[in-house]
């Protein structure tokens, strides 16, 4: 009798889960479908960068993980797939290789921006777009080996590791790499003159960063935390993972999982001026008026070439090498 109530409602809670999970797969998709869409027109040419390849990648990932992951994993939560673990296998590998190349371009964009502040020199002559893509493809190669593991790795061992490297190191690069950036900024803004117009931008750009970087922060800690403590519980305490409360919490966990992937384009693109005036200027033709004051444009005029003025920097910056 136990037992068969025990099954319904494992069933019920697998049901409900998938359900969730194919709710996350078109809202995560959306977010990033829109995203990457917006960067494709490019509407006022100012995706041509480093940051742009790496917002573009983190974006593809994200959108993989709403479109093939989330789904793949929420139709096999819905059918009850847990008897066939195969099946089961193939979904959470796949799952594992979306979100964990999502997490390690994560790091990879926490570090250019460090590098964007602490090396502003040797990152605008350095950190080019070629070199930012063979990163992004680093993350991607490395996720899929590390998730393979599983298939050789013993368990508990392989969720040891796989929780540091997921969770505990991405978690103090982050918080280290935009708390040094956010230091580093304010320093900066302290060698400013009182009324200089620079010091204002930098003061406005520092209170942007660190904005974004804790609410980066808090969403990966929120995001993730729910599955990896729950996880460490099943590997001390063998008992508890057969309880219905565990099951529970550890099927709903998941989609809690995949909402760092729903916010990602919020917290890396949507809230730079670049990527809002772009997303706007795309879908009514209009450019807003940017910042410190420049003129609202239509986009049917030609576009500002920026070309120039970087040939220019680098030929001074040729120079100055020279002398």
């Amino acid at each position: 009798m136990n037992s068969n109530l025990n099954h319904e409602f494992t069933s019920r809670i697998f049901v409900i889960n998938g359900t969730v999970l194919l709710l996350f797969a078109v809202l995560i998709s959306v977010s990033n479908g829109l995203l990457l869409f917006a960067l494709y027109k490019d509407p006022l040419k100012t995706f041509r960068n480093a940051t742009a390849v790496l917002v573009a990648a983190l974006g593809i990932t994200d959108f993989l993980t709403g479109c093939v992951t989330a789904v793949d994993v929420g139709i096999c939560h819905i059918i009850e797939a847990t008897t066939n673990r195969k099946v089961m296998l193939q979904a959470k590998i796949i799952s594992q290789v979306t979100v964990r190349a999502s997490v390690f371009i994560m790091i990879l964009f926490a570090v250019e921006r460090f590098m964007a502040v602490a090396f502003p020199y040797v990152y605008r002559f350095s950190i080019t777009i070629r070199k930012t893509l063979f990163g992004c493809v680093l993350c991607w190669v490395f996720a899929i080996v590390t998730s393979c593991l599983e298939l050789t790795v013993d368990r508990d061992l392989y969720d040891m590791i796989f929780l540091y490297l997921t969770f505990v190191v991405p978690l103090l690069t982050l918080s280290f790499t935009y708390c040094a950036s956010c230091w580093l900024m304010k320093q900066k803004a302290k060698r400013l003159k009182t009324h200089d117009a620079r010091k204002e931008k930098s003061t406005k750009v520092q209170t942007q960063l660190t904005k974004t970087a804790t609410l980066i922060i808090l969403v990966f800690i929120l995001s993730l935390l729910p599955f990896w403590s729950l996880t460490v519980v099943a590997r001390y305490c063998k008992s508890c993972a057969k309880e219905s409360w565990f099951i529970a919490c550890y099927r709903f966990s998941i989609p809690i999982l995949y909402s760092n992937s729903a916010l990602n384009p919020v917290l890396y693109a949507w809230r730079m001026q670049s990527y809002r005036r772009s997303f706007v200027a795309l879908f009514t033709g209009v450019r807003l008026r940017g910042p410190f004051g420049r003129h609202t444009q239509s986009c049917t005029e030609k576009p500002q070439r920026y070309d120039t003025l970087e040939k220019d920097t680098e030929s001074k910056h040729e120079d100055e090498t020279k002398l």
